[in-house]
């Protein structure tokens, strides 16, 4: 894989450590979620604390890992990324809406005038006609 600046290095050695970061900050971030409802009789602000505490811990041993890594660069990127979109204006975007609302509109109108010459049609063909 390759990005503007070059490519990625992959590295092969060390999967056994990156599988025991992954599951070590998974387990981490689950006994957070645990911990707050088993503590329960605390106060909220405690438990929420002892929640933030653990997934920040999770956080940072997810970004010692190379897919935690990865991830920031390519959030990196796609920031850099979403900087170079030109964003429509407010009055291309009104105009826009605006036509697609009349096309809508008409397209609807169309559509029930065929329903009824088919209506009508299948009505006179069955000799329903009245």
């Amino acid at each position: 894989m390759t990005t503007q600046n070059g490519p990625i290095e992959v590295r092969s050695g060390g999967a056994l450590g990156e599988r025991v970061k992954l599951v070590l900050a998974g387990l981490v971030a689950l006994s957070g979620m645990v911990g707050y409802y088993y503590f329960s009789h605390l106060a909220e602000g405690i438990r929420i604390a002892g929640l933030l505490g653990a997934f920040v811990l999770a956080l940072v041993l997810l970004a010692t890992s190379q897919s935690g890594q990865a991830l920031w660069g390519f959030i990196q990127e796609s920031r850099v990324e979403l900087r170079k979109v030109i964003w429509p204006t407010r009055k291309e975007t009104t105009d826009t809406t605006l036509f697609v609302l009349v096309m809508v509109i008409i397209l609807a109108l169309l559509l029930w005038v065929i329903d009824l010459g088919l209506d009508f049609g299948i009505k006179l063909l069955t000799g329903r006609a009245g």
